[in-house]
């Protein structure tokens, strides 16, 4: 996603774009077909570990693949630090859609399941509840939920307090907020930005080509089980694809 300046000419770089490959959703809003009601999704992600990939002429399809890569699943699923850190924010997010959903309506239909990508496994749970939305609509769900509790833990101002504190108030920009769509029938669907780059352009003094500052965002969630190498080496391990991607794209400019 690209931003301009308000004034700026159809052929002025952008200034800002946003390098977004987030699999974590953080709202949904849709409409359920049944009634006039909409459905509301959350599915927090937290747990990951390195995906298995093979080795060079190993196909990723071959069963010892399969195996190691089952083996990696359980391991995960098994965690009992990635569990804590996962049912914190399920239940911090049932308490936000609760704020929003209607009385009762808000359930886990999936808790702790594990899901694949191209280089990592994810816990992942999926939180869902059910909008009136003659008395609600997209808006107040964000307002109810944001910023994500996957990004921020609980409870959630105290732990946002400590954050800024560490932090010294340094903004984190576009990283941890959330990016989608709200569409004019009420539907929703934003992200949580994380497996991103930020890219701003650097002012050239000359006509040389133009230069890009990019920034990665990437962090993970502290727990009283968390292992301080263990964490940075998770974190390393989110950031790598998109750290690749960038390294590629700027060898090429």
């Amino acid at each position: 996603m690209n931003f301009y300046n308000k004034n700026a000419s159809s052929d002025v770089s952008a200034s800002l774009s946003i390098c977004c490959s987030s699999p974590e959703r953080f709202l949904s809003v849709k409409q359920d077909p049944r009634h006039q009601n909409f459905v509301v999704e959350s599915k927090p992600i937290k747990g990951t570990i390195a995906r298995y990939i093979g080795s060079e002429g190993e196909k990723e399809s071959s069963e010892m693949v399969k195996a190691i890569n089952e083996r990696i699943k359980q391991q995960l699923r098994e965690s009992t630090k990635d569990q804590a850190e996962n049912l914190m924010i399920v239940d911090l997010l049932r308490n936000d859609l609760g704020r929003v959903c209607d009385v009762g309506s808000v359930h886990v239909p999936y808790l702790m399941n594990i899901e694949s990508y191209a280089t990592v496994h994810q816990m992942v749970s999926t939180v869902r509840g059910t909008l009136d939305g003659n008395a609600s609509n997209a808006i107040d769900v964000i307002e109810a939920c944001f910023p994500g509790g996957s990004m921020t833990g609980a409870p959630k101002q105290r732990t946002m307090e400590i954050l800024n504190e560490i932090e010294e108030g340094v903004s984190r920009g576009p990283y941890s907020g959330c990016l989608g769509y709200i569409s004019l029938n009420g539907c929703m669907d934003m992200n949580i930005i994380i497996r991103s780059a930020v890219l701003t352009p650097i002012p050239n003094t000359d006509d040389s080509m133009e230069s890009w500052k990019a920034s990665i965002g990437c962090g993970g969630a502290i727990t009283a089980l968390s292992d301080s190498n263990d964490e940075y080496d998770e974190m390393l391990l989110k950031s790598r694809i998109v750290r690749h991607s960038i390294s590629q794209w700027s060898s090429q400019q």
